[in-house]
């Protein structure tokens, strides 16, 4: 796989809000903006801002 085609694939993950594909994107100890936030948080705060982001 290269780099293009896992950004790819991490950006149809997103568009298509297939959550249960986000951990072959994403670190389970992954640190948003200096924070640790994990797996599930980083998967709760994607979910809450398509709630609340409009198209």
């Amino acid at each position: 796989m290269t780099e293009t085609d896992l950004y790819r694939g991490y950006i149809d993950c997103l568009n298509n809000q297939d959550w249960q594909r986000l951990h072959r994107f994403v670190h389970d100890e992954v640190h948003y903006n200096g924070d640790r936030v994990g797996l599930s948080g980083y998967r709760d705060m994607l979910e809450r801002d398509f709630r609340e982001i409009p198209d």
